[in-house]
């Protein structure tokens, strides 16, 4: 199954920033494409990476041991990090 996962560029640059190039998650990472969306009267940018259910699960991983309080955090407001949107 195919998911869509949405980071800011923030947290993008951070796990790019601290992931081996070497790496299948960093593939992923350079991969992903900007989009745009409307929030509150503003235009943001927000990184969008389409993967398999399990590498995104992998992405999860990697963003927990690069930052476990940031995971933390988003899991209290959203439930998954980053947050997946299922492409039927």
């Amino acid at each position: 199954m195919k998911v869509m996962i949405e980071l800011p560029p923030e947290a993008y640059d951070q796990l790019r920033s601290k992931c081996d190039p070497a790496s299948p998650e960093f593939r992923l990472l350079i991969n992903g494409c900007i989009d745009t969306r409307a929030e509150r009267g503003h235009i943001i940018p927000i990184i969008q990476i389409l993967c398999e259910k399990d590498q995104a699960f992998r992405l999860l991983n990697m963003a927990a041991s690069v930052s476990p309080h940031a995971v933390i955090t988003e899991l209290g407001a959203k439930t998954t990090v980053p947050s997946m949107k299922t492409d039927k």
